[in-house]
């Protein structure tokens, strides 16, 4: 069985198989894939890697798709374990981690405020695929401290 990510194919990621990122320019396209492959229909994913591309698709949706009109608790109890994904296997060096930490901390405040800044939603996305890049063994995901 062919275990990568292509366009124009769904591809459902079994929860054991190593996790490859889709090769395309277009890292939009590239996001899109792995929450089809990772991102179940509905509850948590399976594997850290498909829980910190549901966080980060999440809160975009919310930023980009409904203005901020749902923000809660909830999405901040979201980032703080996107951060905390973000140290596990080969996580990211201690000042990458830091600037991320900067922008989850933005991103919190613009939710609280309905300040709708697409670049920040943009680099979130970004971190959690060159996390799940670094990682494509599976990794357990988190216990979850929030409900959405």
């Amino acid at each position: 069985m062919d275990d990568s990510i292509k366009p124009g194919k769904t591809f459902v990621h079994d929860g054991v198989s190593p996790i490859h990122v889709p090769n395309e320019e277009d890292e939009e396209q590239a996001f899109q894939m792995l929450w089809e492959s990772l991102v179940p229909p509905y509850g948590k994913a399976r594997t850290a890697q498909g829980e910190i591309i549901r966080i980060a698709g999440r809160v975009r949706q919310e930023f980009l798709g409904n203005g901020c009109i749902n923000w809660d608790e909830d999405f901040h109890k979201m980032l703080d374990a996107f951060l905390e994904y973000l140290q596990l296997g080969n996580g990211f060096s201690q000042e990458d981690w830091k600037i991320a930490e900067v922008y989850v901390g933005l991103l919190k405040e613009n939710g609280e405020k309905g300040f709708i800044d697409d670049r920040l939603v943009e680099i979130l996305c970004s971190c959690a695929m060159a996390w799940v890049k670094q990682n494509p063994q599976v990794i357990e995901p988190l216990k979850a401290e929030y409900i959405r």
